[in-house]
């Protein structure tokens, strides 16, 4: 039999999932609406999240900045005026700053940064800079500032003309805070020293043991400059209330060589005047205002030997007192100037030597050497001055080691000096060594004698050694004038070490 079945319409139903078709479409609408709406959200949410993470980089490397500038700042006592040639100890992401600047108020300014490829800016300020460490600065730091800034205009104004400025109100300076107000002294070589210094009308002491606000030096000064600076006034007139081993000033009349000078020599038993020179020692006789032979004249350090030379020698042995040809001449000129080292040698200055003499040996006076040496007082024929490098010592240079009191009776009469017991006061005769010595000026009287330092003390020509005799020889020269110091206190055990 055959057999009918029916199947009804609600049985035909879609089990899959659990859901029927038209709900399974529904579900997938949802998600797809939900989808157009949370993504953006979502992706927002990570780009604000990425942009505060670089946000977070930035700061870090601008706390990272302004640490540095502190640490500079302890060290050094001033702000650094290139930020970006700083120490910055940072860890993180890679931060570029293109612009990086510091104000007067210390507050540090950060532009154009970017975090990777990602230029990253401050929301929060409205020029979108990054502002770090805004502070007032102390009353010291505005008077630092405005020190640094008047030591940038005066070496400025130095690489423009050469020279140290002489009135510092002169100068442009850029300098933006207080209103600052301080005695200012520029000194020679640029060095800048302020003191009673105010902040609007607030006074503010320098902590420093003099009570000044220092500046360094904008340029080395020569060594004629750094050893006047520590010489005794011309109002010093006695030895002892200057007696700190530095040199002691001198002023002359016109001589017929010469207009009025003024010139520094060291007095007294061992003052602070050894030099290391062709690495031998010498000694400082003095800075003295000369020609160089072309009418030019300018100051320079005047040295001699410390010791003589090593063997004795004649003055000339052609037995005529002119310097100009003389035997001792041409030996120091020729091969004695040739022995010296190459940096030695450029540092010897030709200087025109004075030749006048005199026909009187006694009651001579520092002075009186001085006067005879720088006049036209001559035997027949000789010359009154001569163009060159290296000489001998004046009367005059052993006479002055006695001024202002050292020793009268030496400085009033050279020739009287043996018998004095405070011969032993000058610095020259203490490394006499007891022996007879030529000097470069002779005896205009006569043809065959000049003056020698005899090795009892006193100076003399009658009886001395005619030029022709053997005696004892210390080389004297003139420094070039832009010689400097390199080191040194200018005593025995710490001489003073030259350089150009």
């Amino acid at each position: 039999m055959k057999s009918t079945y029916k199947i009804k319409k609600e049985n035909l139903k879609l089990t899959t999932l659990g859901f029927t078709l038209i709900e399974l479409i529904a579900v997938l609408v949802i998600l797809a609406i939900l989808a157009l709406i949370v993504t953006p959200l979502v992706m927002n949410i990570i780009r604000k999240a990425k942009i505060s993470a670089d946000r977070r980089s930035v700061d870090a490397y601008g706390r990272s900045v302004e640490l540095a500038i502190a640490s500079y700042l302890l060290d050094t006592g001033t702000f650094p005026t290139n930020l970006n040639s700083l120490n910055v100890e940072y860890t993180g992401k890679v931060v570029v700053c293109n612009v990086m600047q510091m104000k007067e108020n210390g507050g540090i300014y950060l532009s154009e940064c970017s975090v990777g490829t990602k230029e990253v800016k401050d929301s929060s300020t409205d020029d979108g800079w990054y502002h770090y460490g805004t502070r007032d600065l102390t009353n010291e730091e505005y008077v630092d500032m405005y020190g640094d800034a008047l030591k940038k205009a005066s070496l400025a104004y130095f690489n423009t003309n050469g020279n140290p400025v002489e009135d510092y109100r002169t100068l442009t300076i850029d300098y933006e805070g207080k209103p600052v107000a301080c005695d200012v002294t520029v000194n020679y070589d640029g060095t800048i020293y302020m003191t009673k210094c105010k902040v609007n009308n607030v006074d503010v002491t320098a902590d420093t043991e003099d009570g000044y606000y220092h500046y360094g030096s904008i340029v080395e000064p020569p060594a004629v400059q750094s050893l006047l600076a520590k010489a005794n006034p011309v109002t010093v007139t006695n030895y002892t209330d200057g007696n700190t081993g530095e040199m002691y000033t001198f002023e002359h009349p016109a001589t017929e060589q010469t207009g009025a000078l003024t010139d520094y020599r060291y007095i007294g038993a061992n003052p602070n005047n050894y030099v290391t020179f062709n690495n031998e020692l010498w000694r400082i006789i003095g800075v003295f205002t000369v020609e160089d032979g072309n009418g030019n004249t300018e100051q320079r350090i005047k040295i001699v030997r410390n010791k003589k030379l090593s063997r004795s020698m004649q003055w000339n042995s052609n037995v005529v007192n002119e310097w100009s040809t003389a035997t001792l001449n041409t030996y120091l000129n020729g091969d004695y100037y040739n022995g010296l080292d190459d940096t030695s040698k450029s540092m010897v200055a030709d200087t025109k030597y004075y030749l006048g003499g005199s026909d009187e040996y006694d009651n001579l006076k520092g002075e009186d050497y001085y006067n005879f040496e720088r006049g036209t007082t001559v035997y027949s024929g000789r010359s009154t001055s001569w163009t060159g490098k290296i000489a001998l010592m004046y009367p005059s240079d052993y006479s002055y080691t006695y001024a202002l009191g050292v020793d009268n009776t030496c400085y009033t009469d050279g020739h009287d000096c043996d018998g004095s017991s405070g011969k032993t006061n000058g610095w020259i005769y203490n490394t006499n060594s007891n022996l007879s010595e030529w000097l470069l000026s002779p005896r205009s009287a006569a043809s065959y004698l000049v003056f020698d330092l005899d090795g009892s003390g006193y100076v003399y020509y009658h009886r001395g050694p005619v030029v022709n005799s053997n005696s004892w020889a210390r080389p004297s020269l003139y420094l070039v004038s832009n010689i400097k110091i390199d080191s040194g206190e200018g005593t025995e055990q710490s001489p003073y070490r030259l350089k150009l």
